[in-house]
């Protein structure tokens, strides 16, 4: 495939959730390995829940962050816990701090040294997307698109065309890194070509959009991709 751009879903193909977030919940409330790990999928589901309603309420994009809050905050009501305000805020915010996948810098790197321009294409709020651009090595990603420069959540078309609204880059020219079937979904049926990073074996819901490649993890994307 030839490209000008390259964007990375960053939440599900980057950045490894449960692996960052398990710990820190198991330390802060004092739960099981198991439990902790159970409440961060739940906080994941909640969260992507709230967004979907986002895009289906007729009312102005409810932040991303906004989202993460009310999806603890059911998790902590779920598990009969309760948690001071800076407990919250604590939690929400290692949503900023979470792990890149091991390969995930020396990926992205391979894709840069082929001449070819890298960026996030995120869910998360342009100031939550700032935060975890700094988790990777430094000059990793050229932009930074957030969905809440397009006012709509993924699979939402107009989060996939912000390559060309922002940056004036035509869709045929960006491929798109995706790491949630969901993604793929939202890439495929906005034209634009993906590369589904399926980590945990996952399948499409619907096959009318299938990936354009299905890989195991990042590290063999700057194989498929020229400049």
């Amino acid at each position: 495939m030839r490209a000008k751009l390259v964007t990375y879903d960053v939440y599900m193909a980057l950045l490894d959730i449960e692996g960052s977030l398990a710990p820190v919940i198991s330390d802060t409330l004092a739960l099981d390995a198991k439990t902790a790990t159970a409440f961060v999928r739940l906080w994941r589901t909640k969260q992507m829940e709230r967004a979907a309603a986002s895009n289906s309420l007729g009312k102005p994009r409810t932040s991303f962050r906004d989202c993460t809050v009310m999806a603890l905050d059911y998790c902590l009501g779920r598990h009969d816990l309760s948690a001071s305000s800076e407990t919250r805020k604590y939690l929400v915010l290692a949503w900023d701090k979470m792990n890149p996948w091991p390969e995930a810098d020396t990926a992205i790197a391979a894709v840069k040294a082929k001449g070819l321009e890298t960026a996030i294409l995120s869910n998360g709020d342009q100031d939550m997307l700032d935060a975890v651009a700094k988790n990777f090595s430094p000059r990793t990603f050229d932009h930074i698109l957030s969905s809440e420069a397009a006012g709509y959540y993924k699979p939402h078309p107009l989060v996939y065309a912000l390559p060309t609204t922002i940056l004036g880059i035509s869709i045929d020219d960006v491929v798109h890194v995706a790491g949630s079937p969901n993604d793929v979904t939202g890439a495929v049926a906005a034209g634009m070509r993906c590369i589904w990073s399926n980590r945990h074996k996952d399948r499409v819901l619907d096959p009318a959009y299938p990936p354009t490649i299905e890989i195991p993890d990042l590290s063999g994307v700057a194989d498929l991709i020229e400049a």
